[in-house]
């Protein structure tokens, strides 16, 4: 969840993104079940850190003023800390 939400800040803080999309491109959640993905992304709604753009074709997705907040204040620090423990530096500021 948390790194859906850091990727949404970082790569797509412009562009709107489809699920399709970010389980293609988030690492750790390619394996994720479709539906365990929409859960996630319906809980990072109805908590206001994301929002959605629906279209006849698909939804997008992007990161709410909210969601920046959150991310920029305890996410990003978490996860550092997280990657850290495990032996995962980060070096490109987010994501690996």
């Amino acid at each position: 969840m948390l790194s859906i939400l850091e990727y949404l800040c970082i790569n797509a803080i412009k562009t709107p993104v489809t699920k399709y999309h970010l389980i293609t491109k988030v690492p750790g959640i390619k394996q994720q079940r479709k539906d365990r993905i929409s859960d996630i992304m319906l809980t990072l709604e109805k908590q206001g850190l994301i929002s959605s753009i629906k279209t006849s074709d698909s939804t997008f997705y992007h990161v709410t003023d909210k969601g920046s907040e959150a991310y920029s204040r305890w996410v990003k620090g978490f996860l550092n800390f997280t990657r850290s423990a495990y032996g995962l530096e980060d070096t490109n500021g987010g994501l690996r």
